[in-house]
């Protein structure tokens, strides 16, 4: 028998669990007020709107002081992304549940509706919202509103862009490109398929020379040649390609030409074609169409071409800057309209050409929140202006090589791949996620990425069944274009193959180093 002082500490701990088992089911101060001697009624707070769920809206969501504001959130999407890691998803580096936090948290008491703001009206302090996948409207009243809606995929009205080419700025994009890769190399590997159809199929273009585009082909390249080639070994490898197309004569503007020039030379050893000077007409079901009526045939086609302002940015009537975002003074507020603030890639700051990118809307998500959190009769944290404080510019090349570049020092290899994956992981919102994305990283490096098919259907787009080149019905294919390229294609002899022989791509070894 235990002894007899035994259940008394045991009935204690018991106690002591059932209570705070009952405090946490409190959602506000005032549940829990009803175990003390005071029962003054709850000042009535202020009610705050937050639009979208982006970098910094969401930083706003989580850094403003819930017991001052009764906060709603009001975004299509019931989770936050970081964004910088959404590549790695596209090719199984990374799980998708890995990079993304839930907006709806335990410890903080907010409303959450899964909707779309379609219009403000802002002499009444009432929105306008139309929920997700319906064409039902509510409205809801605020005290302040602050826009974060961020921007849309600009397709600059290309024919054929939005019902064949995948963007990849959400999830839901990146669930779809890594679904169509699998479905490439499966299609391809069937006994029936000609050398031309297995060409076609395993040519993956990506429109726009830009990080994201640069990052998504080197994680794809290595995709490719660690993994795929691996698991698919009756396809022909010199069949397998990657071609990178850009407007403009430079690539990666934003970077030191001297780490862009060694970055080039990288990612095209490791397989990747940069093609410059390259204007897309038209994207069809099998292919792209350059500006000089060239037919490029592929499996997959990648839009990453820059942004542009959403449907409610356009509708609101605020001033608009130059790119059509919402323009705001040095403190985000939005003239003529009062108690409304937009931040991120909506909105333009006044005397400030800052770019959009996450860091940008995390600091101004940052900034609000304080200001949002201020008493009115500190003066100075009230009127404190926005400053933007550059830490740096990082971009995965593939290969296990970064660009790393900030005020302090930059380079491009090996040990600024370690310091990009370093920071990405201490950035990372929640325990778990820093310890599930390493995780990740160690069983990508031990055991490889999967080929699994979850047979999921991108019912967005639909790909007619793929016949021969020769066929009538198909697009010419014209000659090769001599444009002025950034870097020769010199594939690796280890990895992978020499490129294939086809009137569709461009004569590499005849191009031409361009000024970076």
């Amino acid at each position: 028998p235990p002894p007899p002082l035994l259940p008394f500490p045991i009935c204690v701990i018991s106690v002591m669990l059932a209570v705070s088992r009952l405090a946490s089911y409190a959602p506000h101060a005032s549940f829990r007020r009803g175990f003390a001697k005071t029962t003054s009624p709850e000042k009535k707070k202020e009610r705050l709107v937050v639009l979208g769920s982006g970098w910094g809206s969401y930083n706003v969501l989580t850094q403003v002081d819930h017991t001052k504001y009764d906060v709603t959130a009001v975004s299509p999407r019931n989770h936050f992304l970081f964004t910088p890691l959404l590549a790695s998803t596209t090719v199984g580096t990374l799980d998708f549940r890995s990079i993304v936090e839930p907006i709806r948290k335990k410890n903080k008491p907010m409303h959450y509706y899964m909707a779309e703001c379609v219009d403000v009206d802002h002499k009444n302090k009432e929105i306008l919202c139309q929920e997700s996948h319906s064409d039902k409207t509510f409205s809801l009243p605020y005290d302040k509103l602050v826009i974060g809606v961020g921007a849309s995929s600009n397709d600059f009205n290309i024919p054929g862009v939005k019902e064949y080419a995948y963007f990849l700025k959400e999830l839901k994009h990146a669930r779809a490109i890594r679904s169509r890769i699998v479905e490439l190399f499966e299609k391809a590997s069937i006994p029936t398929r000609t050398i031309e159809q297995q060409r076609a199929l395993l040519h993956v273009v990506v429109v726009g020379a830009g990080p994201t585009g640069v990052e998504f082909a080197g994680e794809l390249s290595d995709f490719f040649w660690r993994d795929l080639v691996k698991y698919f070994p009756e396809i022909p490898l010199q069949e397998v390609k990657i071609t990178i197309l850009e407007g403009s004569k430079t690539i990666l503007s934003a970077f030191d030409s001297k780490l862009v020039s060694r970055a080039v030379t990288s990612i095209t050893k490791a397989g990747v074609y940069i093609r410059t000077d390259s204007i897309v007409k038209e994207v069809t079901a099998h292919g792209v169409r350059l500006a000089d009526n060239t037919f490029i045939p592929c499996g997959l086609v990648v839009w990453s071409t820059g942004i542009g302002p959403r449907p409610l940015v356009k509708k609101l009537d605020v001033a608009h800057g130059s790119h059509g975002g919402i323009s705001v003074d040095p403190q985000l507020r939005v003239p003529g309209a009062d108690d409304v603030f937009a931040l991120g890639d909506c909105a333009e700051v006044e005397g400030m050409n800052l770019p959009a990118t996450a860091q940008v809307a995390r600091q101004q998500g940052s900034y609000l929140a304080r200001k949002l959190n201020a008493s009115q009769t500190d003066k100075r944290k009230m009127e404190e202006k926005f400053v933007f404080k550059f830490l740096g510019i990082m971009l995965y090349a593939g290969g296990q090589k970064s660009i790393f570049e900030s005020k302090y020092f930059g380079g491009f290899g090996f040990f600024e791949w370690i310091l990009w994956r370093s920071v990405y992981l201490l950035s990372l919102g929640s325990i778990q996620n820093r310890f599930q994305v390493p995780a990740e990283w160690l069983r990508t490096i031990f055991f490889g990425r999967d080929v699994v098919s979850f047979g999921e259907e991108d019912t967005r787009i639909h790909h007619p069944p793929l016949g021969t080149l020769s066929n009538p019905s198909q697009p010419p294919v014209s000659p090769p274009i001599t444009v002025e390229t950034i870097s020769t294609a010199r594939p690796m002899t280890t990895s992978p193959p020499p490129p294939s022989t086809s009137t569709a791509t461009p004569a590499a070894s005849e191009g031409k180093k361009a000024e970076l």
